[in-house]
């Protein structure tokens, strides 16, 4: 297993982050149990740093923080 290197480019592990959740739009993604339980939301859009979900039954979740799209375990799961 590949050692992380001793000096972090927080900038580019962000960016990379914020890419990849990018990628998740119109995917379901996981959300802290702080906000609901059950079926998990639609991730609908991405502004700044907040996102827009839809869950299954038409609700909107407008303003979410990135830092919320996290599951219980607080990281994402396939």
């Amino acid at each position: 297993m590949a050692r992380k290197p001793k000096i972090i480019d927080f900038e580019a592990e962000n960016r990379q982050w914020l890419d990849w959740i990018r990628d998740q739009i119109g995917r379901e993604v996981p959300l802290s149990s702080a906000y609901t339980r059950g079926q998990k939301p639609i991730l609908v859009s991405i502004d700044a740093e907040r996102a827009t979900l839809r869950f299954p039954n038409g609700a909107m979740l407008l303003n979410v923080p990135l830092r919320d799209l996290v599951d219980d375990a607080g990281y994402w799961k396939n």
